[in-house]
């Protein structure tokens, strides 16, 4: 009883989060499966590693037995650089052929924490020795070994920085700063568990990393306001968000306009007309720069802000589109109007490159000899 109150003391505030994860994650199961997942998974990884501090103290220091509390610290040692591996799949890690690497680190940290569990290489890393007043010692061997999980851990944060400073082309540095955060606060448990405890007794990694999840759930669900949920581009809100905060850096324009989508939507179904929009959308990801913002303002409309960007390089992307359009069943009208000084009105650049989207438009249909109101 006693160790299950010094439990629940130390514990609180782990479980009370845990608690509210949980509700969350079964809340949004079938909107979010795969976060859901990855926040159970935490959740309940956090909450082992807890349980697992606890078992190691009762094996210790009431069971007496050298061989589960050898046992129960190597669990822990894993588990620990395991739960910021799941944080970093939840934050977005994106799957590719290289993401096995990521399980390289865990793997050597496995293999590490296995040496204290066999006799003839127990002093190489850590172990437990039974002193002569009854009472189970710790000793520390190789020192490098000794903080393989630390120095995993690290790697794993590394990496979260890495993906996080990365994740800046990605157009907005909200997702960036929000990693950051994240990362830094169990960077800062991690250096507190490493070098400040002395004892064993502080335990700050398991309640860091279930704030960072409620902490980056809650950015996650605030950020997809900011965008259109068929073609994944920031919305008309971002744009008129955006408009003002780039007001200095923007020197281009770009006016998207699909051709035929009402054709496409009465003959064929909206869902196809949505392939259609989606197929545009990916497009303009593709081609767009990194200094280029790309934005759904409704319908078949679509708007590319360019920063900073050079009329000729706002040429070349116009043709970028154009080419790989030109190798799907879509098309569109596009028109573009070009800042020559920052004092110009962006109204008027907009009427611009509006006007010669509709000439194109217009061009066209005068090409393929398709009615506009049917085609």
């Amino acid at each position: 009883m006693q160790f299950f109150n010094s439990y629940i003391i130390t514990n609180f505030i782990l479980l009370c989060l845990s608690a509210v994860m949980t509700l969350i994650a079964l809340q949004k199961w079938k909107e979010h499966r795969k976060t859901s997942i990855y926040m159970l998974a935490i959740i309940g990884t956090t909450i082992i590693i807890s349980i697992f501090d606890t078992f190691i103290k009762i094996a210790q220091y009431e069971w007496k037995s050298v061989f589960l509390t050898t046992l129960f610290s190597c669990i822990n040692y894993v588990l620990r650089p395991s739960c910021i591996l799941l944080f970093i799949f939840f934050s977005g890690y994106k799957k590719n052929k290289y993401m096995y690497l990521l399980f390289i680190p865990l793997a050597v940290d496995f293999l590490i924490y296995i040496l204290p569990l066999i006799p003839a290489t127990s002093h190489l890393v850590f172990r437990f020795l039974l002193g002569e007043d009854g009472g189970i010692y710790w000793f520390s061997g190789n020192t490098i070994l000794r903080y393989t999980s630390h120095i995993i851990s690290a790697i794993y944060l590394a990496y979260l920085l890495y993906q996080s400073v990365f994740s800046i082309q990605a157009k907005h540095m909200s997702y960036a700063l929000a990693l950051i955060i994240c990362a830094v606060v169990v960077i800062i448990a991690v250096l507190i568990e490493t070098f400040i405890d002395s004892t064993g007794d502080i335990h700050l990694l398991n309640t860091s990393i279930a704030i960072s999840v409620i902490f980056y759930y809650l950015y996650i669900v605030t950020e997809r306001t900011k965008f259109d949920p068929l073609t994944n581009l920031f919305n008309r809100a971002m744009f008129y968000s955006d408009m003002p905060k780039m007001k200095k850096d923007i020197t281009g324009l770009i006016q998207i306009d699909m051709n035929g989508l009402k054709y496409i939507n009465d003959n064929f179904g909206h869902l196809e007309g949505d392939n259609g929009l989606i197929a545009i959308a990916d497009t303009l990801k593709r081609c767009a720069t990194r200094k280029m913002y790309v934005y759904r303002l409704g319908g078949d409309e679509f708007t590319i802000l360019a920063t900073n960007e050079s009329e000729e390089r706002i040429i070349e992307t116009i043709k970028d589109i154009k080419n790989e359009l030109a190798r799907t069943k879509y098309s569109a009208a596009i028109g573009f109007a070009y800042r020559i000084r920052k004092d110009d009105d962006l109204n008027t650049l907009i009427k611009l490159a509006d006007n010669r989207m509709y000439e194109d438009k217009a061009l066209y249909y005068k090409n393929t000899g398709y009615d506009r109101r049917k085609a």
